[in-house]
């Protein structure tokens, strides 16, 4: 018969493992990456311009996008990803490091990122990635249903291993 403490320590493994695969990564190219930043950065923003000399509209849009608009990236994958003001943005060094950005809330200046919010200042010349991660309901319904089902699991193999049967 397992231990209880033995059940219990895997349990809290699990649900710590399961924990992490909540979210859905997407790695957004650079020029993608650029879209998510201030207002005010976007209209300093020349590689962005040039991006958009051809089409004012689409670079309008995004100049004039209100606190509750969704802008959507491609991610690296061609896949259409919608960020919010409650998306969870990120990029990676060369090093590894991950820092976490505010949507619509940094500038990329032409060789540095710069998030006051946040503290943070890179040279761009150091970042290799620039990621997005979206809630994923499967996984996270999935990670419920795995602790739940854990849980009770566990109750049974106490109640199992006790002397006397009673509830």
């Amino acid at each position: 018969m397992t231990n209880p403490a033995q059940a219990a320590t895997a349990l809290a493994l699990a649900c710590s493992l399961l924990a992490s695969g909540c979210y859905n990564t997407y790695v957004v190219p650079q020029e993608e990456f650029r879209k998510l930043q201030s207002t005010t950065a976007l209209s300093e923003d020349g590689q962005l311009q040039e991006k958009y000399k051809d089409n004012t509209d689409e670079f309008g849009k995004l100049l004039n996008r209100s606190e509750v608009d969704i802008v959507v990236v491609q991610s690296a994958k061609s896949e259409q990803v919608g960020v919010g003001r409650d998306t969870r943005l990120y990029v990676r060094t060369d090093g590894g490091r991950r820092y976490q950005l505010t949507p619509f809330n940094f500038s990329m200046a032409s060789s540095q990122l710069v998030a006051s919010d946040r503290d943070t200042l890179l040279p761009l010349s150091t970042l290799k990635a620039y990621e997005v991660d979206l809630l994923s309901t499967g996984k996270t319904v999935l990670m419920i249903a795995v602790a739940v089902g854990g849980a009770a699991g566990f109750i049974g193999a106490i109640w199992a291993s006790s002397e006397t049967k009673s509830f």
